[in-house]
């Protein structure tokens, strides 16, 4: 039924743990080292995600990035093993500090279900894969477990134009490691 799998273990994850990094850089821009990183915003009103509970950014961050790779049917998404709840997936564990996430594979496009098909078996609810990457490393997406604003993409200047061709007005290019809020202003 799906195209997400466990990983047979945690070696594809091993390029993001840098020891000089700190962990919340990591869980919010991804690894360093990127041409570029933009923020991309979330839909702002429940209104403006599909149905299902998804948010359309990433899935269109998702479909422009499957071009930016050379290895598209093949890439990882790290989900925070905290997620859903019991019972929690059996797949290799990625020890990220505060964030210990578990690691799955399919092809790129698919890899935005990543949560949903691991806990549940089908596209039941929605939830955001924390990290998801192409097997070349050519660029990586990071959702905050925590924020509700913006997700960030590391990539190639080339990506992030398309990027913002294809979301205007919702990518902005940013510093790594840049302070930013994590949640929306209730007022």
């Amino acid at each position: 039924m799906t195209e997400i799998r466990p990983a047979v273990d945690a070696d594809a994850a091993r390029w993001l743990l840098q020891a000089d990094v700190d962990w919340r850089d990591l869980v919010r821009y991804g690894p360093p080292g990127f041409d570029v990183y933009v923020r991309i915003a979330f839909a702002p009103e429940a209104d403006d995600v599909d149905p299902a509970g998804e948010d359309p950014a990433l899935r269109v961050a998702l479909a422009i990035l499957a071009s930016y790779t050379a290895t598209p049917t093949r890439g990882y998404a790290a989900v925070w093993e905290g997620w859903g709840g019991e019972p929690v997936p059996r797949a290799p564990r990625v020890p990220i500090p505060n964030r210990t996430m578990l690691l799955f594979t399919g092809p790129v496009v698919v890899l935005r279900d990543a949560p949903s098909l691991a806990w549940y078996g089908s596209l039941e609810g929605y939830q955001e894969p924390h990290l998801v990457w192409p097997e070349d490393q050519t660029w990586c997406v990071a959702c905050e477990v925590d924020e509700e604003i913006e997700f960030t993409v590391g990539c190639s200047v080339d990506a992030s134009r398309a990027l913002a061709g294809a979301l205007p007005g919702g990518v902005r290019q940013v510093r790594y490691g840049e302070p930013a809020p994590l949640y929306r202003d209730p007022a």
